[in-house]
């Protein structure tokens, strides 16, 4: 049995922006990844949408931006319902990813893409598997699928894709075979000769150092700027690859030989405290010298030397020279777009890159600054730079004042809610109330909070308690028919509590029994001589206070997002070290052509990189089938047969198909119908790709790109009334055009099951060398070599009825 399996590119395809791509296996649609970047782009979005309630399962294959930064947008404002299976480190990894990513944008403006509950509700989705778990797909398609392990980031995935029909998808993006550090290699060794491989490109054309050679020139330059006073930034991702530098540093500065213990060694991100517990918790995903390590030694990712800061004001705490691990990667946002707006104007500070960002990126532009640069000193020509700064800043002057009046405006409107709530839950305890003998009782509403004890103490000298006594005398006391002289007149205020009880018994209020602080016991000794017994420090008494007085609040100081140009010019040092984590491309090219794929389908990498591979595997014939470098926006059809399709059963055929019942809830029929094509359909019901052009598009667009051609846009190549895959449906045939065909007849019945039947219905019936004599053998019934069934017997009303019998056992269509 075959199946429809067809790949549609929605972003990150001949470029290194965000990965998200939609696989389709017969009726079954699996999300594989699904990134964002700094443009917040949402126009792949729009173009997925509609297949959204489809989806049956998302696939994260790593858990930085690129891979799922979109998730919950995809989830909050989106719609999207389909479990979201990743490994738990990128389940864990991946939130504080986007945590990060939210608070940097945060501090410097109003951030409105999604919240902090999508993203909570992306969480919900998020099913976590463990490598070489085998995953079922839900429903009875036979699709599942299995996570192993892929380096490059902790819990990185390469994700096998299986059939019941057999054929095996590997989505194999972003890997290292390469054993680092803290993480493993992959390997290759459990897949033979998978029916389709989806790949990347990425930076494989780009050469790579030794891990030797990477990690000294990396001590070198830190040394170079902290020893002239300077501090250096260290720009790197945050939850990903800096577990490999962060692992690296500490282990250097633990050694007293290397004399970097003078020196201050930061990780800076919002989120760095929580990356640290959990990478202390996942060592069993981690290198084996990390995991098995004896009881002796303490946990490899203690980082004893590493300060971990989470603002720019816990940073300034800290002494220069200074050794800053800070994110993001990419530097749009964060504290490294932050910090080298302050440090670049400063000769003696450096800036190290450690990644190739996108394009657009300010750090991809320091990388081709640096990679031409002498020793990271830039040229006269390239020092400036043009950047667009955010920032919040305070209001003042007249934004201030107008602040000010809008706030105490809500502030008065949300006292005269909370007044008029208390007023009606006055009035519903004063009903339900069972003690209360007075018909006139009084109706009491407080503006104030709860208070601490302290307060309580000094309750006449505070002006927040304020009460409204109305008397029901006055006009709201209940009518009655007989006149009274009585009268209620306002009182002091007192309100009795219905005691409430459960099926413990009275319902208990924890903060009557709450201790109240000590204060300051004053002893006096003599006339004029006094000792001061201090139970408790005033801070002690103030932090406890805060702690549990709910009303205190502390104002924030009104902020407003302001953007402007700034011409910055760059006088530090600026270098770049790879540390991607990423296979080299000569490696790459030898492990991917030791699959021996049938089909290859290259995504995610620049055009340089994605002509090359496509070029290694067209020149060694590396694909037994077609090879695919589809670019975004393209279908590629990558189903086991050349010619299969896809159609539905009309309304009119199923309500006709008379089924013949073989088993348990299993049932044939046989059908005579024609294929005829769909009128007219509304929105997108499948993948839609047609029967023909579809190999050569993906082809001629690759050789028009190495002849520096713009490709040809697919809609004009193909004719708009081609047929297309998923576009047909099965008809009723006319009677007349029904052809005879001969009886089928589905079963496999054994004659002792046979015999048991015509015991029942009153023949006589006995085996004899293997056949089954009936009514002392007028009739007999045997299995031939070739395993037909052989019925012989004069011909008379008993044969014919023993024939019918034995039909039954048959479903004959």
């Amino acid at each position: 049995m075959t199946s429809i399996i067809k790949l549609q590119v929605f972003s990150g395809a001949k470029d290194e922006g965000p990965l998200c791509y939609l696989l389709q296996i017969d009726g079954d649609y699996i999300l594989l990844d699904c990134g964002w970047d700094e443009r917040f782009d949402t126009k792949y979005i729009e173009e997925l949408k509609p297949f959204i309630p489809k989806i049956s399962a998302v696939l994260i294959s790593h858990p930085d931006i690129l891979h799922l930064g979109a998730l919950p947008y995809l989830v909050g404002k989106c719609g999207l319902h389909a479990p979201v299976y990743a490994t738990v480190p990128v389940f864990k990894m991946g939130q504080m990813f986007i945590y990060d990513w939210i608070y940097s944008h945060k501090d410097v403006e109003d951030f409105q893409h999604f919240s902090l509950e999508d993203l909570d509700l992306a969480v919900e989705r998020v099913e976590q598997v463990k490598y070489n778990q085998t995953v079922v797909l839900k429903g009875d398609s036979g699709v599942n699928f299995t996570a192993l392990p892929a380096g490059h980031m902790l819990g990185g995935s390469i994700w096998r894709i299986c059939r019941v029909t057999g054929e095996d998808i590997i989505y194999s993006v972003d890997f290292n075979h390469k054993k680092e550090r803290h993480l493993n290699g992959c390997s290759f060794e459990n897949f033979n000769r998978p029916h389709l491989l989806i790949t990347g490109a990425h930076h494989i054309s780009l050469p790579q150092m030794r891990r030797k050679d990477r990690d000294e020139l990396l001590v070198n330059k830190i040394l170079r700027t902290v020893r002239q006073r300077g501090d250096c930034m260290i720009v790197i991702d945050t939850a990903g690859r800096i577990l490999e530098i962060a692992h690296l540093l500490d282990q250097l500065w633990s050694n007293t030989d290397a004399g970097l213990s003078t020196y201050n060694l930061v990780m800076l991100s919002h989120v760095a405290s929580s990356v640290v517990q959990f990478a202390k918790s996942q060592l069993e995903w981690m290198n084996e010298k990390l995991y098995r390590y004896d009881s002796t030694r303490s946990n490899p990712f203690n980082l004893r030397n590493v300060h971990l800061c989470h603002s720019h004001d816990d940073l300034m705490k800290i002494r220069s020279p200074r050794v800053v691990l800070c994110s993001n990667i990419d530097m749009e946002s964060g504290f490294s777009r932050e910090l080298f707006l302050e440090w670049c104007t400063d000769s003696r500070n450096g800036v190290i890159l450690t990644g190739r960002p996108s394009n657009f990126t300010l750090a991809a532009k320091l990388v081709n600054l640096a990679e031409n640069s002498a020793d990271g000193k830039l040229t006269t020509d390239e020092r400036f730079l043009n950047l667009t700064v955010k920032k919040r800043q305070p209001l003042d002057g007249e934004e201030l004042i107008e602040y000010r009046r809008r706030k105490a405006e809500r502030d008065a409107e949300e006292t005269r809610q909370k007044m008029e709530r208390a007023r009606r839950q006055a009035h519903i305890m004063n009903d339900e109330s069972d003690d209360s003998d007075d018909e006139d009782s009084l109706i009491i509403t407080s503006n104030h909070q709860k208070l601490g004890h302290d307060q309580k103490d000094d309750f006449h000298n505070s002006d927040v308690h304020c009460f409204d006594i109305m008397a029901k005398w006055d006009n709201q006391q209940k009518q009655s028919f007989f006149k009274t002289t009585k009268k209620s007149f306002p009182i002091y205020p007192y309100l009795e509590e219905k005691v409430r009880w459960d099926e413990y018994g009275e319902i208990i209020k924890l903060e009557e029994y709450t201790v109240a602080p000590l204060k300051d016991i004053v002893v006096k000794k003599g006339k004029d001589d006094q000792v001061i017994v201090k139970k408790e420090s005033e801070e002690d008494m103030e932090h406890e206070y805060n702690e549990h007085d709910e009303s205190v609040e502390v104002e924030e100081m009104p902020t407003k997002c302001v953007e402007y140009k700034y011409r910055v010019e760059v006088v530090c040092r600026v270098e770049f070290i790879e540390y991607e984590g990423i296979s080299d491309g000569e490696s790459t090219k030898k492990l991917l052509a030791g699959l021996q794929p049938r089909q290859i389908i290259i995504v995610h990498g620049s055009i340089q990189d994605t002509r090359e591979l496509f070029a290694y595997f067209k020149d060694h014939g590396v694909a037994q089938g077609k090879i695919d470098a589809p670019a975004i926006g393209q279908l590629v059809d990558a189903s086991v047969e050349s010619f299969i399709y896809q159609v539905a059963l009309s309304d009119a055929l199923l309500a006709d198909i008379q089924f013949k019942e073989i088993s348990e809830e299993n049932g044939l029929a046989w059908i005579d119908a024609r294929v005829v094509e769909k009128e007219a359909i509304e929105g997108l019901t499948a993948l839609s790709i047609t029967d023909q052009h579809q190999h050569q598009q993906s082809s001629s667009d690759l050789n028009n790109e190495e002849n520096g051609e713009e490709p040809m846009d697919q809609t004009e190549q193909i004719p708009t009334k081609e047929r297309i895959r998923g576009n047909l449906i099965l008809d009723i045939l006319p009677n007349k055009q029904i052809p005879c065909h001969d009886a089928v007849f589905v079963n496999d019945p054994k004659l002792t099951d046979f015999k048991n039947v015509l015991t029942e219905k009153g023949y006589k019936a006995e085996f004899l060398s293997g056949t089954l004599l009936i009514n002392g053998g007028t009739c007999s019934i045997r299995r031939c070599e070739t395993g037909y069934f052989l019925l012989e017997g004069a011909l008379s009303k008993d044969y014919y009825k023993l024939r019918h019998l034995f039909y039954d056992q048959f479903a004959v269509l």
